[in-house]
Protein backbone atom coordinates (compact mmCIF):
# COMPACT_ATOMS: atom_id res chain seq x y z
CA UNK A 1 0.00 0.00 0.00
CA UNK A 2 1.05 3.64 -0.49
CA UNK A 3 1.50 6.37 2.11
CA UNK A 4 -0.53 6.61 5.33
CA UNK A 5 -2.29 9.80 6.34
CA UNK A 6 -4.57 9.11 9.29
CA UNK A 7 -6.69 12.11 10.24
CA UNK A 8 -7.87 12.12 13.89
CA UNK A 9 -10.96 14.31 14.26
CA UNK A 10 -12.19 13.31 17.74
CA UNK A 11 -11.01 14.88 20.96
CA UNK A 12 -10.05 11.55 22.58
CA UNK A 13 -6.65 10.20 21.55
CA UNK A 14 -6.92 7.07 19.43
CA UNK A 15 -4.31 4.33 19.31
CA UNK A 16 -3.92 0.82 17.90
CA UNK A 17 -4.12 -2.08 20.31
CA UNK A 18 -3.78 -5.80 19.69
CA UNK A 19 -6.62 -7.69 21.40
CA UNK A 20 -6.22 -11.38 22.18
CA UNK A 21 -9.12 -13.77 21.71
CA UNK A 22 -9.41 -17.54 22.18
CA UNK A 23 -11.29 -19.64 19.63
CA UNK A 24 -11.34 -23.41 19.27
CA UNK A 25 -8.53 -23.72 21.80
CA UNK A 26 -6.27 -21.27 19.94
CA UNK A 27 -5.30 -17.71 20.81
CA UNK A 28 -5.55 -15.02 18.13
CA UNK A 29 -4.50 -11.37 18.18
CA UNK A 30 -6.39 -8.74 16.23
CA UNK A 31 -5.47 -5.06 15.83
CA UNK A 32 -8.10 -2.42 16.66
CA UNK A 33 -8.26 1.35 16.49
CA UNK A 34 -9.81 2.70 19.65
CA UNK A 35 -9.25 4.80 22.75
CA UNK A 36 -8.62 4.34 26.46
CA UNK A 37 -11.28 5.21 29.01
CA UNK A 38 -12.47 4.28 32.49
CA UNK A 39 -15.45 1.95 32.68
CA UNK A 40 -18.37 2.18 35.14
CA UNK A 41 -16.23 0.52 37.82
CA UNK A 42 -13.58 3.20 37.45
CA UNK A 43 -10.94 0.83 36.02
CA UNK A 44 -9.00 1.51 32.78
CA UNK A 45 -10.42 -0.12 29.65
CA UNK A 46 -10.05 0.10 25.87
CA UNK A 47 -12.97 0.92 23.56
CA UNK A 48 -12.62 -0.84 20.19
CA UNK A 49 -13.93 1.07 17.16
CA UNK A 50 -12.28 -0.13 13.90
CA UNK A 51 -10.75 -3.54 13.16
CA UNK A 52 -7.53 -3.57 11.12
CA UNK A 53 -7.33 -7.33 10.67
CA UNK A 54 -7.41 -6.95 6.87
CA UNK A 55 -4.07 -5.07 6.91
CA UNK A 56 -0.54 -6.40 7.22
CA UNK A 57 1.40 -6.02 10.47
CA UNK A 58 3.71 -3.48 8.81
CA UNK A 59 0.75 -1.35 7.76
CA UNK A 60 -0.82 -1.62 11.21
CA UNK A 61 2.45 -0.56 12.87
CA UNK A 62 2.72 2.48 10.63
CA UNK A 63 -0.91 3.46 11.39
CA UNK A 64 -0.18 3.09 15.11
CA UNK A 65 2.96 5.20 14.78
CA UNK A 66 1.03 7.86 12.88
CA UNK A 67 -1.63 7.95 15.57
CA UNK A 68 1.04 8.32 18.25
CA UNK A 69 2.73 11.07 16.17
CA UNK A 70 5.96 9.04 16.01
CA UNK A 71 6.22 9.33 12.22
CA UNK A 72 5.04 11.93 9.76
CA UNK A 73 2.08 10.95 7.58
CA UNK A 74 4.26 11.34 4.46
CA UNK A 75 6.68 8.66 5.72
CA UNK A 76 4.00 6.01 6.10
CA UNK A 77 2.62 3.56 3.60
CA UNK A 78 -0.95 3.74 2.25
CA UNK A 79 -3.73 6.23 2.88
CA UNK A 80 -5.81 5.51 5.99
CA UNK A 81 -8.27 8.07 7.33
CA UNK A 82 -10.44 7.63 10.43
CA UNK A 83 -13.61 9.49 9.47
CA UNK A 84 -16.17 9.13 12.21
CA UNK A 85 -17.61 7.08 15.06
CA UNK A 86 -21.40 7.11 15.47
CA UNK A 87 -22.89 6.25 18.89
CA UNK A 88 -26.13 4.69 17.75
CA UNK A 89 -27.38 2.32 20.45
CA UNK A 90 -29.87 4.57 22.28
CA UNK A 91 -31.70 5.76 19.17
CA UNK A 92 -31.70 2.26 17.68
CA UNK A 93 -33.26 0.72 20.80
CA UNK A 94 -35.90 3.47 20.98
CA UNK A 95 -36.67 2.96 17.27
CA UNK A 96 -37.17 -0.79 17.78
CA UNK A 97 -39.47 -0.18 20.77
CA UNK A 98 -41.49 2.28 18.69
CA UNK A 99 -41.73 -0.35 15.96
CA UNK A 100 -42.84 -3.00 18.47
CA UNK A 101 -45.57 -0.68 19.77
CA UNK A 102 -46.87 -0.06 16.25
CA UNK A 103 -45.88 3.62 16.11
CA UNK A 104 -43.71 3.17 13.00
CA UNK A 105 -46.56 1.47 11.17
CA UNK A 106 -49.10 4.03 12.40
CA UNK A 107 -47.21 6.94 10.83
CA UNK A 108 -46.40 5.07 7.61
CA UNK A 109 -49.51 6.57 5.99
CA UNK A 110 -47.82 9.98 5.78
CA UNK A 111 -45.45 11.18 3.07
CA UNK A 112 -41.88 10.00 3.63
CA UNK A 113 -40.68 13.47 4.61
CA UNK A 114 -43.40 13.77 7.25
CA UNK A 115 -42.77 10.23 8.52
CA UNK A 116 -39.12 11.14 8.88
CA UNK A 117 -39.83 14.45 10.64
CA UNK A 118 -42.29 12.88 13.10
CA UNK A 119 -40.03 9.95 13.89
CA UNK A 120 -37.01 12.20 14.44
CA UNK A 121 -38.97 14.43 16.84
CA UNK A 122 -40.27 11.41 18.78
CA UNK A 123 -36.92 9.62 19.12
CA UNK A 124 -35.12 12.86 19.96
CA UNK A 125 -37.46 13.49 22.90
CA UNK A 126 -37.08 9.92 24.13
CA UNK A 127 -33.30 9.53 24.05
CA UNK A 128 -31.72 12.99 24.20
CA UNK A 129 -34.39 15.54 25.09
CA UNK A 130 -33.49 19.21 25.04
CA UNK A 131 -35.78 22.23 25.32
CA UNK A 132 -34.91 23.23 21.78
CA UNK A 133 -37.11 24.48 18.98
CA UNK A 134 -38.01 22.54 15.86
CA UNK A 135 -35.53 24.81 14.07
CA UNK A 136 -32.67 23.66 16.31
CA UNK A 137 -33.53 20.00 15.76
CA UNK A 138 -33.87 20.47 12.01
CA UNK A 139 -30.46 22.15 11.81
CA UNK A 140 -28.83 19.25 13.67
CA UNK A 141 -30.30 16.42 11.57
CA UNK A 142 -28.07 16.27 8.46
CA UNK A 143 -25.44 13.58 9.03
CA UNK A 144 -26.58 12.90 12.59
CA UNK A 145 -26.98 9.51 14.28
CA UNK A 146 -30.69 10.26 14.68
CA UNK A 147 -31.02 10.80 10.94
CA UNK A 148 -29.20 7.54 10.25
CA UNK A 149 -31.68 5.55 12.37
CA UNK A 150 -34.84 7.34 11.22
CA UNK A 151 -33.94 7.38 7.51
CA UNK A 152 -31.11 4.96 6.68
CA UNK A 153 -31.36 5.68 2.96
CA UNK A 154 -30.99 9.40 3.54
CA UNK A 155 -33.74 11.98 3.67
CA UNK A 156 -33.82 15.74 3.50
CA UNK A 157 -36.68 17.82 4.81
CA UNK A 158 -37.34 21.51 4.80
CA UNK A 159 -38.06 23.38 7.98
CA UNK A 160 -41.71 23.91 7.15
CA UNK A 161 -42.03 20.10 6.74
CA UNK A 162 -41.25 19.77 10.45
CA UNK A 163 -44.12 22.08 11.38
CA UNK A 164 -46.55 20.68 8.81
CA UNK A 165 -45.90 17.16 10.06
CA UNK A 166 -47.40 18.19 13.43
CA UNK A 167 -50.62 19.22 11.69
CA UNK A 168 -50.75 15.90 9.80
CA UNK A 169 -50.08 14.02 13.03
CA UNK A 170 -52.97 15.74 14.81
CA UNK A 171 -55.23 15.15 11.81
CA UNK A 172 -54.70 11.40 12.22
CA UNK A 173 -54.56 11.35 16.02
CA UNK A 174 -57.84 9.53 16.54
CA UNK A 175 -56.96 6.85 13.99
CA UNK A 176 -53.46 6.37 15.45
CA UNK A 177 -54.77 6.15 19.02
CA UNK A 178 -57.29 3.52 17.97
CA UNK A 179 -54.59 1.46 16.24
CA UNK A 180 -52.26 1.66 19.26
CA UNK A 181 -55.10 0.78 21.64
CA UNK A 182 -55.66 -2.48 19.79
CA UNK A 183 -52.07 -3.39 20.52
CA UNK A 184 -52.27 -2.52 24.22
CA UNK A 185 -52.11 -5.19 26.89
CA UNK A 186 -54.85 -3.89 29.17
CA UNK A 187 -56.30 -6.73 31.22
CA UNK A 188 -59.25 -5.01 32.88
CA UNK A 189 -61.84 -2.32 32.22
CA UNK A 190 -60.40 0.34 34.55
CA UNK A 191 -59.08 3.59 33.09
CA UNK A 192 -57.19 6.50 34.66
CA UNK A 193 -57.79 10.12 33.71
CA UNK A 194 -56.33 13.40 34.88
CA UNK A 195 -55.52 16.84 33.53
CA UNK A 196 -52.70 19.31 33.89
CA UNK A 197 -51.73 22.66 32.42
CA UNK A 198 -48.68 23.78 30.48
CA UNK A 199 -47.58 27.35 30.03
CA UNK A 200 -47.31 29.12 26.70
CA UNK A 201 -44.74 31.37 25.07
CA UNK A 202 -46.65 34.20 23.41
CA UNK A 203 -50.36 34.90 23.24
CA UNK A 204 -51.29 34.36 19.59
CA UNK A 205 -52.73 30.83 19.84
CA UNK A 206 -56.49 30.49 20.17
CA UNK A 207 -55.98 27.76 22.80
CA UNK A 208 -53.90 29.95 25.09
CA UNK A 209 -55.86 31.40 28.01
CA UNK A 210 -55.23 32.41 31.59
CA UNK A 211 -56.38 29.80 34.08
CA UNK A 212 -55.47 27.78 37.15
CA UNK A 213 -51.73 27.48 36.66
CA UNK A 214 -50.12 24.24 37.83
CA UNK A 215 -46.62 25.24 36.63
CA UNK A 216 -46.14 28.14 38.99
CA UNK A 217 -45.62 30.52 36.04
CA UNK A 218 -47.42 33.71 36.95
CA UNK A 219 -48.48 35.93 34.08
CA UNK A 220 -48.21 33.12 31.52
CA UNK A 221 -51.06 31.97 29.33
CA UNK A 222 -51.55 28.21 29.19
CA UNK A 223 -53.28 25.21 27.70
CA UNK A 224 -54.96 22.37 29.59
CA UNK A 225 -53.99 18.77 28.77
CA UNK A 226 -56.10 15.70 29.56
CA UNK A 227 -54.46 12.25 29.55
CA UNK A 228 -56.21 8.87 29.51
CA UNK A 229 -54.28 5.74 30.54
CA UNK A 230 -55.13 2.14 31.21
CA UNK A 231 -54.90 0.66 34.69
CA UNK A 232 -51.18 -0.07 34.23
CA UNK A 233 -50.45 3.57 33.36
CA UNK A 234 -49.97 3.02 29.62
CA UNK A 235 -51.09 6.21 27.81
CA UNK A 236 -54.02 5.70 25.45
CA UNK A 237 -55.26 9.14 24.43
CA UNK A 238 -54.49 12.80 25.02
CA UNK A 239 -56.50 15.97 24.51
CA UNK A 240 -55.74 19.68 24.50
CA UNK A 241 -58.23 22.22 25.86
CA UNK A 242 -58.24 25.97 26.25
CA UNK A 243 -56.23 27.22 29.19
CA UNK A 244 -59.25 28.28 31.23
CA UNK A 245 -60.99 24.87 31.03
CA UNK A 246 -62.39 23.56 34.30
CA UNK A 247 -61.29 20.08 35.43
CA UNK A 248 -64.72 18.50 35.71
CA UNK A 249 -65.97 19.91 32.39
CA UNK A 250 -63.74 17.47 30.46
CA UNK A 251 -64.99 14.28 32.11
CA UNK A 252 -68.22 13.45 30.25
CA UNK A 253 -66.72 14.20 26.83
CA UNK A 254 -63.74 11.97 27.66
CA UNK A 255 -66.02 9.11 28.71
CA UNK A 256 -68.13 9.50 25.57
CA UNK A 257 -65.10 9.62 23.25
CA UNK A 258 -63.33 6.60 24.77
CA UNK A 259 -66.50 4.50 24.50
CA UNK A 260 -66.92 5.54 20.89
CA UNK A 261 -63.26 5.54 19.76
CA UNK A 262 -62.18 2.35 21.51
CA UNK A 263 -65.49 0.47 21.47
CA UNK A 264 -65.53 0.16 25.26
CA UNK A 265 -68.90 -0.77 26.78
CA UNK A 266 -68.33 -1.52 30.46
CA UNK A 267 -65.71 0.61 32.18
CA UNK A 268 -64.60 2.02 35.50
CA UNK A 269 -63.51 5.65 35.22
CA UNK A 270 -60.92 6.67 37.81
CA UNK A 271 -60.38 10.39 38.36
CA UNK A 272 -59.34 12.65 41.20
CA UNK A 273 -61.64 14.69 43.43
CA UNK A 274 -61.58 17.68 41.10
CA UNK A 275 -62.82 15.54 38.21
CA UNK A 276 -65.70 13.44 39.44
CA UNK A 277 -67.57 16.03 41.43
CA UNK A 278 -71.11 15.70 42.78
CA UNK A 279 -72.45 17.15 39.52
CA UNK A 280 -70.53 14.63 37.40
CA UNK A 281 -71.67 11.77 39.61
CA UNK A 282 -75.25 12.88 39.05
CA UNK A 283 -74.63 12.96 35.29
CA UNK A 284 -73.40 9.37 35.43
CA UNK A 285 -76.70 8.26 36.94
CA UNK A 286 -78.36 8.67 33.53
CA UNK A 287 -79.51 5.45 31.85
CA UNK A 288 -77.03 5.82 28.98
CA UNK A 289 -74.15 5.56 31.47
CA UNK A 290 -75.46 2.50 33.34
CA UNK A 291 -72.36 0.52 32.28
CA UNK A 292 -69.99 3.24 33.53
CA UNK A 293 -68.76 3.11 37.12
CA UNK A 294 -66.37 5.47 38.86
CA UNK A 295 -63.72 5.66 41.58
CA UNK A 296 -62.80 9.04 42.97
CA UNK A 297 -62.51 10.94 46.26
CA UNK A 298 -64.60 13.58 48.01
CA UNK A 299 -63.52 17.17 47.79
CA UNK A 300 -62.70 18.60 51.22
CA UNK A 301 -65.82 20.78 51.36
CA UNK A 302 -68.15 17.91 50.46
CA UNK A 303 -66.33 15.70 52.95
CA UNK A 304 -66.98 18.23 55.75
CA UNK A 305 -70.59 18.76 54.65
CA UNK A 306 -71.27 15.03 55.01
CA UNK A 307 -69.70 15.02 58.46
CA UNK A 308 -72.14 17.71 59.58
CA UNK A 309 -75.14 15.96 58.02
CA UNK A 310 -76.72 13.94 60.84
CA UNK A 311 -78.44 11.68 58.29
CA UNK A 312 -75.20 10.70 56.58
CA UNK A 313 -73.22 7.71 57.92
CA UNK A 314 -69.88 9.54 57.70
CA UNK A 315 -69.11 10.61 61.27
CA UNK A 316 -65.96 11.69 63.07
CA UNK A 317 -66.01 8.65 65.34
CA UNK A 318 -65.54 6.24 62.39
CA UNK A 319 -62.10 7.43 61.35
CA UNK A 320 -59.22 5.11 62.24
CA UNK A 321 -55.54 5.77 61.56
CA UNK A 322 -54.63 2.08 61.67
CA UNK A 323 -57.17 0.47 59.35
CA UNK A 324 -59.49 1.20 56.45
CA UNK A 325 -63.16 1.74 57.24
CA UNK A 326 -65.89 1.41 54.61
CA UNK A 327 -69.50 2.53 54.87
CA UNK A 328 -72.25 2.40 52.24
CA UNK A 329 -75.09 4.83 51.75
CA UNK A 330 -77.64 5.05 48.92
CA UNK A 331 -75.65 2.64 46.75
CA UNK A 332 -72.37 4.55 47.20
CA UNK A 333 -69.31 3.12 48.93
CA UNK A 334 -67.20 5.43 51.10
CA UNK A 335 -63.69 4.29 52.08
CA UNK A 336 -62.22 6.27 54.98
CA UNK A 337 -58.46 6.38 54.41
CA UNK A 338 -55.50 7.96 56.18
CA UNK A 339 -52.32 9.41 54.72
CA UNK A 340 -49.77 10.34 57.42
CA UNK A 341 -47.81 12.49 54.95
CA UNK A 342 -50.89 14.63 54.41
CA UNK A 343 -51.66 15.14 58.10
CA UNK A 344 -49.23 18.02 58.63
CA UNK A 345 -50.21 19.56 55.28
CA UNK A 346 -53.90 19.59 56.24
CA UNK A 347 -53.09 21.11 59.62
CA UNK A 348 -50.97 23.92 58.17
CA UNK A 349 -53.52 24.61 55.43
CA UNK A 350 -56.31 25.00 57.98
CA UNK A 351 -54.22 27.39 60.09
CA UNK A 352 -53.41 29.48 57.03
CA UNK A 353 -57.01 29.69 55.83
CA UNK A 354 -58.32 30.38 59.32
CA UNK A 355 -55.90 33.29 59.61
CA UNK A 356 -56.94 34.68 56.23
CA UNK A 357 -60.64 34.41 57.14
CA UNK A 358 -60.01 35.92 60.59
CA UNK A 359 -58.23 38.91 59.01
CA UNK A 360 -61.22 39.59 56.76
CA UNK A 361 -63.67 39.30 59.64
CA UNK A 362 -61.51 41.62 61.78
CA UNK A 363 -61.46 44.13 58.94
CA UNK A 364 -65.27 44.11 58.78
CA UNK A 365 -65.43 44.49 62.57
CA UNK A 366 -63.15 47.56 62.46
CA UNK A 367 -65.17 49.14 59.66
CA UNK A 368 -68.42 48.65 61.62
CA UNK A 369 -66.92 50.10 64.82
CA UNK A 370 -65.54 53.20 63.11
CA UNK A 371 -68.81 53.81 61.28
CA UNK A 372 -67.74 52.98 57.74
CA UNK A 373 -70.26 50.14 57.67
CA UNK A 374 -73.67 50.78 59.25
CA UNK A 375 -76.49 49.30 57.20
CA UNK A 376 -77.37 45.72 58.00
CA UNK A 377 -77.51 44.71 54.33
CA UNK A 378 -74.09 46.25 53.66
CA UNK A 379 -72.58 44.38 56.62
CA UNK A 380 -74.21 41.11 55.48
CA UNK A 381 -72.83 41.58 51.97
CA UNK A 382 -69.28 41.98 53.28
CA UNK A 383 -69.62 39.00 55.62
CA UNK A 384 -70.96 36.66 52.96
CA UNK A 385 -68.24 37.74 50.57
CA UNK A 386 -65.47 36.50 52.88
CA UNK A 387 -66.80 34.17 55.59
CA UNK A 388 -66.82 31.10 53.35
CA UNK A 389 -64.32 32.21 50.72
CA UNK A 390 -62.00 29.39 51.85
CA UNK A 391 -64.68 27.06 53.33
CA UNK A 392 -63.97 28.23 56.87
CA UNK A 393 -67.45 29.45 57.89
CA UNK A 394 -68.07 26.38 60.05
CA UNK A 395 -65.22 27.44 62.34
CA UNK A 396 -66.64 30.91 63.18
CA UNK A 397 -69.57 32.15 65.24
CA UNK A 398 -70.93 35.59 64.34
CA UNK A 399 -73.97 37.86 64.52
CA UNK A 400 -74.79 41.25 63.06
CA UNK A 401 -77.47 43.91 62.87
CA UNK A 402 -77.61 47.61 62.01
CA UNK A 403 -74.25 49.07 63.13
CA UNK A 404 -73.31 45.87 64.98
CA UNK A 405 -70.98 42.98 64.09
CA UNK A 406 -69.40 40.43 66.44
CA UNK A 407 -67.48 37.26 65.62
CA UNK A 408 -65.27 34.66 67.29
CA UNK A 409 -63.49 31.44 66.42
CA UNK A 410 -65.17 28.20 67.42
CA UNK A 411 -62.12 26.52 68.98
CA UNK A 412 -64.04 23.42 70.00
CA UNK A 413 -65.07 22.69 66.42
CA UNK A 414 -61.57 23.50 65.15
CA UNK A 415 -60.10 20.99 67.58
CA UNK A 416 -62.65 18.39 66.53
CA UNK A 417 -61.68 18.73 62.88
CA UNK A 418 -57.98 18.53 63.71
CA UNK A 419 -58.65 14.89 64.57
CA UNK A 420 -59.26 14.08 60.89
CA UNK A 421 -56.18 15.80 59.45
CA UNK A 422 -54.61 13.41 56.96
CA UNK A 423 -57.88 11.60 56.29
CA UNK A 424 -59.57 11.48 52.92
CA UNK A 425 -62.61 9.62 51.61
CA UNK A 426 -62.59 7.47 48.47
CA UNK A 427 -65.97 7.19 46.81
CA UNK A 428 -67.25 4.65 44.29
CA UNK A 429 -70.49 3.20 42.92
CA UNK A 430 -68.93 -0.21 42.14
CA UNK A 431 -71.06 -3.00 43.56
CA UNK A 432 -68.78 -5.89 42.50
CA UNK A 433 -67.90 -7.80 45.73
CA UNK A 434 -64.58 -8.94 44.21
CA UNK A 435 -63.36 -5.33 44.48
CA UNK A 436 -62.95 -5.02 48.22
CA UNK A 437 -62.08 -2.00 50.35
CA UNK A 438 -58.31 -2.34 49.91
CA UNK A 439 -58.71 -2.78 46.15
CA UNK A 440 -60.75 0.41 45.90
CA UNK A 441 -58.04 2.40 47.63
CA UNK A 442 -55.32 0.78 45.52
CA UNK A 443 -57.18 1.64 42.33
CA UNK A 444 -57.67 5.25 43.36
CA UNK A 445 -54.03 5.65 44.35
CA UNK A 446 -52.99 4.26 40.94
CA UNK A 447 -53.80 7.72 39.57
CA UNK A 448 -50.22 8.52 40.55
CA UNK A 449 -49.24 6.83 37.27
CA UNK A 450 -50.90 9.64 35.30
CA UNK A 451 -49.19 12.19 37.54
CA UNK A 452 -45.92 10.45 36.76
CA UNK A 453 -46.70 10.70 33.05
CA UNK A 454 -47.26 14.44 33.36
CA UNK A 455 -44.02 14.89 35.31
CA UNK A 456 -42.12 12.96 32.65
CA UNK A 457 -43.71 14.90 29.80
CA UNK A 458 -43.30 18.33 31.38
CA UNK A 459 -39.86 17.89 32.94
CA UNK A 460 -36.43 17.23 31.48
CA UNK A 461 -37.48 13.85 30.07
CA UNK A 462 -39.67 14.97 27.16
CA UNK A 463 -40.04 18.77 27.30
CA UNK A 464 -43.64 19.32 26.28
CA UNK A 465 -42.96 22.89 27.43
CA UNK A 466 -42.26 25.61 26.67
CA UNK A 467 -44.83 25.62 23.86
CA UNK A 468 -43.87 28.06 21.13
CA UNK A 469 -46.42 27.27 18.40
CA UNK A 470 -49.25 29.66 17.55
CA UNK A 471 -51.24 27.32 15.27
CA UNK A 472 -53.80 25.34 17.33
CA UNK A 473 -53.43 22.14 15.29
CA UNK A 474 -49.64 22.29 15.64
CA UNK A 475 -50.00 22.68 19.39
CA UNK A 476 -52.27 19.63 19.52
CA UNK A 477 -49.87 17.71 17.25
CA UNK A 478 -46.94 18.71 19.47
CA UNK A 479 -48.71 17.44 22.59
CA UNK A 480 -49.74 14.19 20.88
CA UNK A 481 -46.16 13.69 19.71
CA UNK A 482 -45.05 14.06 23.33
CA UNK A 483 -47.59 11.40 24.35
CA UNK A 484 -46.16 9.00 21.75
CA UNK A 485 -42.70 9.71 23.18
CA UNK A 486 -43.97 8.92 26.65
CA UNK A 487 -45.53 5.68 25.37
CA UNK A 488 -42.04 4.56 24.28
CA UNK A 489 -40.63 5.56 27.67
CA UNK A 490 -43.44 3.70 29.45
CA UNK A 491 -42.79 0.57 27.40
CA UNK A 492 -39.02 0.89 27.91
CA UNK A 493 -39.53 0.90 31.68
CA UNK A 494 -41.29 -2.45 31.39
CA UNK A 495 -38.70 -3.94 29.02
CA UNK A 496 -35.66 -2.68 30.97
CA UNK A 497 -37.07 -3.46 34.42
CA UNK A 498 -34.38 -6.07 35.05
CA UNK A 499 -31.57 -3.62 34.29
CA UNK A 500 -33.08 -0.59 35.98
CA UNK A 501 -33.27 -2.50 39.26
CA UNK A 502 -29.52 -3.10 39.10
CA UNK A 503 -28.52 0.50 38.47
CA UNK A 504 -26.92 2.53 41.28
CA UNK A 505 -28.97 5.65 41.99
CA UNK A 506 -27.13 8.87 42.81
CA UNK A 507 -28.62 11.91 44.51
CA UNK A 508 -28.38 13.82 41.23
CA UNK A 509 -30.51 11.31 39.33
CA UNK A 510 -33.09 11.15 42.10
CA UNK A 511 -34.06 14.71 41.24
CA UNK A 512 -36.14 13.61 38.28
CA UNK A 513 -38.56 10.82 37.60
CA UNK A 514 -36.80 8.90 34.82
CA UNK A 515 -33.37 8.63 36.44
CA UNK A 516 -32.71 4.91 35.96
CA UNK A 517 -34.06 4.76 32.43
CA UNK A 518 -31.90 7.75 31.52
CA UNK A 519 -28.85 5.72 32.57
CA UNK A 520 -30.00 2.87 30.33
CA UNK A 521 -30.26 5.18 27.30
CA UNK A 522 -26.78 6.54 28.02
CA UNK A 523 -25.29 3.05 28.37
CA UNK A 524 -26.89 1.93 25.12
CA UNK A 525 -25.75 5.07 23.32
CA UNK A 526 -22.12 4.59 24.34
CA UNK A 527 -22.27 0.80 24.01
CA UNK A 528 -23.16 0.54 20.32
CA UNK A 529 -20.87 2.40 17.94
CA UNK A 530 -20.31 2.35 14.20
CA UNK A 531 -16.83 3.39 13.06
CA UNK A 532 -16.08 4.71 9.58
CA UNK A 533 -12.61 4.42 8.02
CA UNK A 534 -11.14 5.16 4.60
CA UNK A 535 -8.38 2.85 3.31
CA UNK A 536 -6.87 3.92 -0.02
CA UNK A 537 -10.02 5.89 -0.74
CA UNK A 538 -12.35 2.98 -0.02
CA UNK A 539 -14.74 3.82 2.81
CA UNK A 540 -16.02 1.04 5.05
CA UNK A 541 -18.04 1.00 8.27
CA UNK A 542 -17.77 -1.46 11.11
CA UNK A 543 -19.81 -2.18 14.19
CA UNK A 544 -17.57 -1.90 17.24
CA UNK A 545 -17.65 -4.87 19.64
CA UNK A 546 -20.74 -4.89 21.85
CA UNK A 547 -20.47 -6.05 25.47
CA UNK A 548 -22.56 -8.92 26.80
CA UNK A 549 -24.54 -6.56 29.04
CA UNK A 550 -25.31 -4.23 26.13
CA UNK A 551 -26.40 -7.19 24.01
CA UNK A 552 -28.84 -8.19 26.77
CA UNK A 553 -30.27 -4.65 26.86
CA UNK A 554 -30.68 -4.66 23.07
CA UNK A 555 -32.40 -8.03 23.21
CA UNK A 556 -34.81 -6.73 25.87
CA UNK A 557 -35.70 -3.84 23.55
CA UNK A 558 -36.17 -6.23 20.59
CA UNK A 559 -33.19 -4.43 19.01
CA UNK A 560 -30.71 -7.30 18.52
CA UNK A 561 -28.15 -6.33 15.89
CA UNK A 562 -28.45 -9.18 13.39
CA UNK A 563 -27.23 -8.92 9.82
CA UNK A 564 -30.55 -7.53 8.60
CA UNK A 565 -30.31 -4.69 11.12
CA UNK A 566 -26.68 -4.02 10.21
CA UNK A 567 -27.61 -3.83 6.54
CA UNK A 568 -30.08 -1.11 7.56
CA UNK A 569 -27.68 0.83 9.78
CA UNK A 570 -24.37 0.54 7.94
CA UNK A 571 -24.23 3.09 5.15
CA UNK A 572 -21.14 1.64 3.44
CA UNK A 573 -19.09 -1.55 3.61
Amino acid sequence: MGKVNLVQEHVMRRTVKWIKQRKNGKTYSQPWIGYNYRNKNGTPDFCREISLKALSKEQVDKIDASLRNKIAPSDAVGTVQFLDSAEIGGFWAAYCIADKLGIINAISKFDEKHQYAILCMILDRVVSPLPHSKLALWESLPGSVLSRVAAPDGMEVKLHDMYQSLEHLFGSQQEIQQALYKGSRSTDSMYLYDITSSYFEGNSCELAEYGYNRDGKKGKMQIVIGLLADSAGRPLAIEVFKGNTNDQSTVMDRIDSMRQDFGIKDLVFIGDRGMITRTRREDLQAEEYSAVKYISALKRKEFFDFLEDQNHPLQLTLFDREKLVEVSYDGIRYVLSFNPEKEEEDHLTRIRLLEKTYEKMAMIERNVKNGRLKKEKAIAKKIHRWINKWNMERFFDYDYSHGVFNFSRNDEKIKGYEAIDGFYVIISDIIDPEIDTAELRYRYKSLIQVEQAFRTMKSTDIFVRPIRHWNADRVRGHVFLCMLSYLIIWEARQLFKEFIAKEPVSEEYLQHDCHSLRIIWERLTRGVKIGKISINGKITEQLSPVTTETKKMLAAAHATLNQKCLDKLLNVG
